[in-house]
């Protein structure tokens, strides 16, 4: 019977060890892809991937998108996290924005708008999707590219200028 916990004990051990591993490492497989498709990126000290694209319909601006290297399990379903920051308010947005955010992500077929608190009680209006983790790289890219051009347009409308 000791026998039986101590390999129960070691194979735990064993799962949490690499489940730690694979947090706390960027995941290979978006380098992989970004890789292949010639995206430049940089890795965060959170290990999330930042790619930073030029508008296509504006190439005087820019925004930053993090792809998460962490991800999530639902069943036999791995999901990731891509998001961006479209504007960073000092308090939380009016009735009339929230409605109208909700209402937005009734349309959008990929993601949703999101608000989020940051330690320093900044207001993140920012725009997230849950996807496949194992997308080919061309879908990979072209959601990356979705969430920077969905924050951008809100970016250049709610802030004006392109900080993000």
């Amino acid at each position: 019977m000791n026998f039986r916990r101590i390999i129960l004990a070691i194979g735990i051990a064993s799962i949490v060890s690499v489940s730690t591993y694979a947090q706390d490492a960027a995941d290979p497989r978006v380098a992989e892809a970004l890789d292949s498709l010639g995206i430049k990126y940089s890795v965060n000290s959170s290990n999330n991937y930042k790619v930073v694209y030029r508008m296509d319909n504006d190439p005087d601006r820019s925004h930053l998108v993090f792809v998460v290297s962490k991800t999530s399990i639902y069943r036999s379903v791995e999901i990731r996290e891509i998001w961006s920051i479209a504007a960073i308010l000092d308090e939380y947005p009016d009735s009339e924005m929230i409605h109208r955010l909700l209402s937005m992500n009734s349309t959008t077929k990929i993601g949703a708008w999101a608000i989020e608190e940051s330690e320093d009680g900044e207001i993140w209006l920012m725009y997230t999707t849950k996807i496949l983790a194992g997308l080919k790289p061309e879908e990979l890219k072209d959601t990356i590219y979705f969430v920077a051009e969905v924050c951008d347009e809100m970016e250049a409308e709610l802030v004006g200028d392109d900080n993000y």
